[in-house]
């Protein structure tokens, strides 16, 4: 089976590329992948097309560092729903444990571990041997290339995500000498070369440090949401389970029973005082999901893949699923609808005023 990887992992290709006097556009088609995708950021790619990307633009713009670079491009979403995860996680430990077994089920099946050693954890990224398995021998420049690249992509991502108490101590990679000189400067700390895996070094106390206080903007909101609805009280129930079911839903643990579990009474209790009201819970979770895909959808942004998240499908196919029974069509094809209902009413409304 082909290992995939968002599309979005690609995100400033574009602007990188043109400042290296590149063109994107023939790189990208040289590689089999569709400018248009890249451009839009929709979807996934093969991983190995990825790599082969990697490898034509670092060896033809003579930038060693690409990957590096192309990995500073990216921000807390490189990582998709598991910036959800921060909310739900008491310390950085937890998160990176959370964070762990979601991508275990990830498209591009990125696996890392956690290993302590003595003082130091280690947190080690062996997607690369699979990576490694899929490209020849004797071109040792791709792996090179999209090694660093998740590298980077993974240490941007977590400093986003956990600020200041993201703290490294050290690199270990797996290069057996330096490509470039530019390793310490965007890691920023001691880079250890020709290492049995690539992993990122801890000291194994940062673990414990508390997620909640290191970015203002990824504090718990999930708790103060839950407390807020509870004060509501009896006569709001449905509006509490909506409103639950809007915040879980990018989390992926939008369930009745996680529903209930937040609202503190049995899974069957509140079937039954939903079904008092003649409703249903996977009902109401179809048409907000709905509404939300709807709205998402009426502009240009966000890319498919993300919306996909943000309505908690596991994968993208679902979504595509849910979307053809709510309107007989493909995402796509509704976007498009829905913007050109939107310029169609603009220019109607433009009309009126000048006449």
């Amino acid at each position: 089976m082909t290992q995939q990887i968002r599309t979005t992992l690609l995100t400033g290709f574009y602007e990188l590329v043109s400042q290296l006097k590149g063109s994107p556009e023939a790189l990208l088609i040289s590689s089999r992948i569709n400018p248009h995708q890249v451009e839009s950021l929709d979807g996934y790619l093969a991983l190995d097309q990825v790599a082969e990307l990697l490898n034509k633009t670092a060896s033809q713009l003579s930038c060693a560092d690409f990957g590096l670079r192309l990995a500073y491009s990216q921000g807390a979403a490189a990582l998709g729903s598991l910036g959800a995860a921060v909310l739900q996680s008491l310390t950085l430990g937890e998160f990176l444990n959370t964070a762990i077994k979601q991508l275990g089920n990830a498209p591009y099946n990125l696996r890392v571990e956690l290993t302590k050693k003595g003082k130091h954890t280690h947190l080690n990224f062996l997607c690369i041997d699979d990576l490694e398995a899929q490209l020849a021998e004797d071109a040792p420049l791709p792996q090179q290339q999209s090694r660093e690249f998740l590298l980077g992509v993974s240490l941007v991502a977590l400093q986003h995500l956990c600020g200041s108490n993201f703290q490294l101590e050290s690199v270990h990679l797996k290069t057996e000498r330096p490509v470039h000189d530019h390793y310490e400067n965007f890691f920023g700390v001691p880079v250890h070369f020709g290492k049995e895996t690539d992993a990122f070094i801890l000291n194994s106390s940062s673990l414990l440090q508390p997620t909640e206080k290191c970015n203002p903007s990824l504090r718990p909101l999930l708790k103060t949401y839950i407390e807020e609805l509870l004060q509501k009280g009896e006569a709001s129930l449905v509006e509490q389970v909506q409103q639950l079911i809007y915040c879980l839903m990018p989390l992926k643990r939008c369930s009745l029973q996680e529903v209930a579990n937040q609202l503190g009474m049995h899974k069957r209790t509140l079937q039954r005082r939903l079904r008092d009201r003649e409703l249903v819970f996977e009902d109401l979770l179809d048409r907000i999901r709905r509404e939300r895909a709807e709205y998402y959808l009426s502009g240009k942004q966000p890319p498919m893949s993300q919306i996909s998240d943000m309505l908690g499908y596991r994968e993208q196919s679902s979504f595509n699923r849910a979307c053809y029974r709510w309107f007989a069509t493909t995402p796509m094809r509704v976007r498009r609808q829905l913007m050109a209902q939107i310029v169609a009413r603009e220019a109607a409304q433009e009309l009126a005023e000048v006449e």
